[in-house]
């Protein structure tokens, strides 16, 4: 499957862009002013028309008044250029140079309307009328006159694939028209809306299949309301695990727009950002913020559903620089709001970490009990404090109240836990006894994520496997570890959160402060875009699941009806 073409990561949104209109008011069947940005560029020197081969040739010229079009001068031919000659629109015929419409100087814009349903325009075919204005130069701004439901037919190919779920489809065409109708965010330049991810990307009838017709045709006139009122049908990619609420991205507190965890996306959209710390200091500058040499990086505020609300950066002189709602995202170029921070004291994090040549290490030589029975998982004393294989704990804890499962995500580095859930076994669990040969010791890179949520435990990966700290385990999965002195054993309760000093006589935890400021900072995530209203990976797997468009629709978006 193709990736989302369109994001809305773009989107600039201020208070008065969330506004609703009465449902009673609302008029589907409207001409939308929309306008093309092509390949990058938003105005033209001589924009060109095609009418598509098969259909009527010629066109009318004539001149708009409000969505109305007034025509005045009919042309046979079938190609035409375009173009501002001594303040004037002309209109020539393309294959021969010849000159067939020049308007008055000074004209204010120049409409032409095909004879053809379809008409080409740089590479595209689009429904509707034309309407040239004036840009910078002698370039011409180009604007699509289209219906409502042309324009939908013209935005669901690009914003997902083809092959999607028709529920799918159905529940985008929804969403794409909300929007369409809510949106009104460049009347300055003269047009409704712009053809871009700033928008909504729509680039005519290309990629439309009888598949994508059939949506935007079996949900036609059909839009999102919330309390009898037109509301926006924002949309975004991928959540990654949870969907966000408006007042935190953008501000503004809508109810129909609320954050929310989602149990039906399984699209993997993890990905991962470095940045040196010089770059983090340059992309705050950019954003408009003043900051010295860049000493932390770190997140400081989550949401409800676990994604960044607040990152705050501090300098060597102790100065900080608070980012705030989707800014986090925004100022640092990143893919989503949902993500962790980890800082690297070197260009390369791994080369940072102390090989097994700096390190006190042998197997460790203490009893292990498990709810008074003897268990053996593997571990080693490390810097005077035991460590034991991950998976072995998991394996001695299947069938307890503090069981959980172990998987690897390799993508993106992170061992994935799962309180509650039966331990699948890999392989190579609870063998007899640890290695007294050490290949290769040094601290754990490896992100831990338990139920969701990133967690920090002290770790380190002894001849490629990783071990843990019992009492760190313990206190993440709730479960009690102690240490019998007079025997030598670790107690492990399956019921208990255990006592404070567990595993032995209690030796410092070496945590020391770095003595440089990190040089670089990975940010680890899930998700693309926004994360405000409907994902659209989630529609997806929900409509793969057997959910109609409505409860797509109903899941992402709280409390709102379906009118029109």
């Amino acid at each position: 499957m193709k990736r989302i073409v369109s994001l809305l990561l773009c989107i600039i949104i201020s208070l008065g862009g969330l506004c609703v209109v009465p449902a009673s008011a609302v008029d589907t069947n409207v001409i939308l002013r929309v306008g093309l940005t092509i390949s990058g560029a938003s105005s033209f020197a001589d924009p060109k028309l095609e009418n598509v081969s098969g259909e009527p040739t010629g066109y009318t010229i004539g001149q708009m008044q409000g969505t109305a079009f007034s025509g005045s001068t009919s042309i046979s031919s079938s190609q035409l250029t375009i173009q501002l000659v001594n303040d004037a629109f002309q209109v020539s015929d393309t294959a021969t140079g010849k000159v067939l419409y020049t308007s008055q100087q000074g004209a204010d814009h120049l409409a032409i309307r095909p004879n053809s349903a379809l008409t080409w325009f740089k590479g595209y075919k689009w429904n509707g009328d034309f309407v040239y204005r004036r840009a910078s130069g002698n370039n011409l701004t180009v604007i699509n006159y289209v219906g409502l439901e042309d324009y939908v037919k013209g935005v669901l190919p690009y914003e997902i694939s083809a092959d999607w779920p028709a529920e799918a489809q159905k529940a985008q065409a929804v969403c794409a028209r909300s929007f369409a109708l809510g949106t009104h965010k460049h009347t300055s330049a003269g047009y409704d809306l712009c053809n871009t991810t700033n928008c909504q990307m729509y680039l005519g009838t290309n990629l439309a299949t009888a598949e994508s017709d059939a949506a935007v045709e079996a949900t036609r006139g059909e839009y999102l309301s919330y309390d009898g009122e037109l509301v926006i049908g924002y949309f975004f990619s991928s959540d990654g695990g949870a969907t966000e609420d408006a007042v935190n991205v953008w501000g503004g507190d809508y109810p129909y727009l609320q954050g929310k965890v989602d149990p039906y996306e399984t699209y993997d959209s993890s990905w991962s950002v470095t940045l040196t710390a010089d770059e983090v200091r340059q992309k705050l500058l950019n954003a408009g913020y003043t900051i010295g040499t860049v000493a932390n990086v770190a997140v400081t505020k989550r949401t409800d559903t676990d994604n960044v609300n607040e990152v705050t950066v501090t300098d060597t002189d102790g100065k900080k620089v608070t980012i705030q709602r989707d800014s986090v995202r925004t100022v640092f170029g990143l893919n989503s709001i949902r993500y962790t921070i980890k800082p690297n004291t070197t260009q390369s994090a791994s080369a940072a970490l102390p090989q097994s040549t700096s390190l006190k290490i042998s197997p460790s030589t203490h009893k292990v009990t498990l709810d008074g029975k003897s268990v053996a998982p593997q571990g080693y004393n490390i810097e005077n404090n035991n460590y034991y294989k991950l998976r072995d704990i998991a394996y001695i804890l299947n069938g307890t109240n503090s069981q959980f499962n172990i998987t690897w995500d390799s993508e993106s580095s992170r061992i994935v836990l799962t309180s509650g859930k039966a331990y699948q076994t890999v392989g190579g669990e609870m063998t007899d006894s640890v290695s007294s040969q050490i290949t290769s010791c040094m601290p754990s890179s490896a992100t831990i994520v338990l139920d969701g949520k990133t967690v920090s435990l002290t770790g380190y990966l002894v001849n490629g496997n990783n071990y843990y700290k019992l009492r760190d385990v313990g206190s993440a999965l709730g479960f009690g570890v102690d240490y019998d002195t007079d025997t030598q054993t670790v107690v492990i309760d399956s019921d208990s959160s255990g006592s404070e000093d567990p595993e032995g006589p209690a030796v410092p935890d070496p945590t020391p402060e770095p003595t440089v400021p990190p040089v670089s900072y990975t940010f680890t995530g899930s998700g693309w875009g926004h994360s405000v209203g409907m994902s659209q990976w989630g529609a997806y797997a929900m409509a793969k699941q057997g959910f109609t468009y409505e409860e797509i629709l109903k899941f992402y978006y709280t409390g709102i009806s379906i009118a029109g």
